[in-house]
């Protein structure tokens, strides 16, 4: 009981905390309908030096909105804040050991393996649905909020492509991280795939 008490109280405390920054600077989800602009620009990478105390806010913020709404993944895209004049390039992936990581300045590094078709959706573009596809197997190089240089793999390069969607994508790491990827360069589902719903 009263570790559970601790938590909640710690959880609350991080709310009050996240709901200081959204009136402080206008965060919001960031929707094709409200904020396109946003959405569809390509995200700036950040001088590590001086900036990071940007990448550590929208950690929490966007560990916040994944937390809300029950996102997969979230970039910087998907969140508006005026911080900032345009997103900047991040991203708050899941790890292999399904733990959370936000990587920095984040580039594809190799994305191998034949085309499936995945069934996706997406916080920025309300109520829609779209199959969009995409390889089984990515990897990645950015930065950890440490300024630590990694290298993250997902997916199998061996994967046989089927001919039916994949309704099961959300589980796919190597899914998510294509997804956000393509939101730092302002590419939504919309533009990648055909609408389902």
């Amino acid at each position: 009981m009263l570790f559970k008490k601790k938590d909640r109280m710690t959880r609350d405390a991080g709310i009050a905390d996240i709901s200081g920054m959204q009136e402080k600077y206008g965060i919001r989800i960031a929707t094709i309908v409200d904020d396109n602009d946003w959405v569809k620009t390509r995200a700036r990478e950040i001088d590590l030096d001086r900036e990071l105390y940007l990448a550590k806010d929208l950690d929490r913020i966007m560990r916040h909105m994944r937390d809300l709404h029950k996102f997969v993944g979230v970039s910087s895209n998907n969140i508006y804040w005026s911080l900032t004049q345009t997103p900047i390039r991040q991203i708050l992936i899941p790890t292999t050991e399904r733990k959370y990581i936000s990587v920095v300045n984040p580039e594809i590094l190799k994305l191998e393996g034949q085309e499936n078709k995945y069934v996706e959706a997406c916080g920025s573009i309300p109520k829609k649905v779209y199959i969009v596809k995409r390889r089984p197997y990515v990897s990645i190089s950015g930065y950890t909020l440490d300024k630590k240089y990694i290298e993250l793999e997902y997916g199998s390069k061996d994967f046989y492509a089927g001919e039916d969607p994949i309704y099961s994508s959300y589980v796919n790491p190597e899914w998510v991280v294509q997804h956000e990827m393509d939101h730092l360069d302002g590419i939504t589902i919309q533009d990648k795939g055909d609408a389902l719903i």
